[in-house]
């Protein structure tokens, strides 16, 4: 097949339309695939699976490499060439983009992927017969095309690692990044945009936190000796009123009846043991029923956007523990610290010194490339750094220059040759 070139556009629509349960190899492919892995070893490994990886990069092209104006407007995405030129613009703001080529091996399998997506996977052992798989054109035009991407990357490695690097380090996008900023210099460029925690809690609110805080790290948070649902209930209920989540209620509720409007839902039958007895809630806890549910979900959201009010049995006692550190979240979650604290209910806050410095926003952002979706992260960092909250660089093009010149950008990696 004769080789094509491809432009930013044409391979995004071909990596995204990928579906890992479709059969995407043939024979030829496979030879392609293998002979790209060999080229690309000389590429220095690190330590585990063999992972090596480079940055490719690429033109977004013409206009028409984006798409069809006559079906663009068609589908009523665009009303005139200008506006086609704007909307290709948006996705593609660049002349170019920046991709993460890389590799690895696992026992007898070599697999490869683009910006962290696998794209293709093969057997060390050769094939003796075609695969038989009816693959698209241009899925093989994109194998061939990353074939010969790759032996110009590591023709240039050959010739001088040291400007390969250089270029790297000094063109790579800064959306393929990572970095961080302190929350008060992105409070500052965002204005009144930002979600300005200290100015939405007050000074009072976050002045019994560093109270709370600080002392829980004095002491050892003592135990609470007995456990009933109803007494799980009520702490709820002061975690819910504190933040006027009932304040004007058509009917007065129960803390049961608090609960089970904004808790997750799955309680495991929380709501139906005797809610008095500690040996119910003792039998309960320990019960197969509770597997896989999420009764200390209290306040149920996402993933990483939900609050919860854990219970954990220790010896001679029940450990409490509040946690939801999102920045969508943490202002509620500092709320119900405060009230347990003044309600004189031991418990601990999960994250509590990284809250604290977010909510006064002396905390870092962390900043991860654009294929990264920015939660759980923390692993990505340094642990030093004490980064829990993180974010994409997508903002307005006026915006995005003054928030890469108040980040501090962590090095790259160097490419080295083996």
């Amino acid at each position: 097949m004769k080789k094509k070139v491809l432009f930013a556009p044409q391979i995004d629509a071909i990596i995204e339309g990928f579906k890992p349960e479709d059969n995407h190899m043939t024979l030829a492919i496979y030879q392609t695939l293998k002979d790209v892995y060999n080229v690309f070893s000389y590429i220095k490994s690190g330590n585990e699976d063999e992972i090596r990886y480079t940055w490719i990069e690429v033109e977004r092209g013409p206009f028409d490499a984006f798409g069809d104006y006559e079906e663009f407007k068609e589908n009523g995405l665009v009303k005139s060439p200008e506006e086609f030129d704007q909307y290709w613009k948006e996705y593609y703001p660049e002349e170019t983009k920046w991709y993460k080529f890389q590799t690895s091996k696992f026992r007898d399998e070599k697999f490869f992927y683009l910006n962290d997506k696998l794209f293709c996977t093969i057997q060390d052992k050769d094939p003796t017969t075609d695969f038989n798989s009816s693959v698209s054109e241009c899925f093989e035009q994109f194998i061939n095309w990353l074939q010969e991407r790759i032996l110009v990357e590591m023709s240039k490695l050959r010739q001088n690692p040291r400007d390969y690097n250089t270029y790297i380090r000094q063109n790579l996008s800064w959306t393929k990044r990572f970095g961080r900023i302190k929350r008060k210099d992105f409070w500052n460029i965002i204005g009144d945009d930002a979600l300005m925690t200290d100015k939405n809690l007050g000074e009072e609110t976050i002045r019994k936190l560093k109270v709370f805080v600080g002392a829980s790290k004095k002491r050892t948070t003592p135990l609470l000796q007995e456990m009933t649902a109803n007494i799980y209930f009520r702490m709820c209920e002061i975690c819910y009123d504190s933040n006027d989540y009932f304040k004007h209620p058509e009917v007065t509720l129960t803390p049961s009846e608090k609960y089970l409007k904004l808790a997750d839902g799955r309680d495991a039958g929380l709501r139906n043991i005797d809610r008095d007895s500690p040996e119910a809630f003792y039998e309960w806890y320990h019960s197969a029923e509770r597997i896989g549910a999420h009764p200390w979900e209290i306040c149920r959201g996402g993933n990483s956007t939900h609050i919860s009010l854990f219970i954990s049995e220790a010896p001679n006692g029940w450990n409490i523990r509040l946690a939801g550190s999102s920045i969508a979240r943490v202002e509620e979650t500092v709320r119900m610290a405060v009230a347990l604290f003044e309600n004189k209910i031991p418990f601990q806050l999960s994250e509590d010194e990284e809250i604290v410095r977010m909510v006064t926003g002396n905390d870092f952002i962390g900043i991860v490339p654009d294929n990264i979706f920015p939660r759980y992260c923390q692993s990505l960092f340094p642990a030093e750094d004490n980064i829990i909250d993180f974010m994409n660089i997508c903002f307005d093009k006026e915006v995005i220059p003054k928030i890469i010149e108040k980040t501090y950008w962590y090095p790259l990696e160097e490419i080295i040759p083996s």
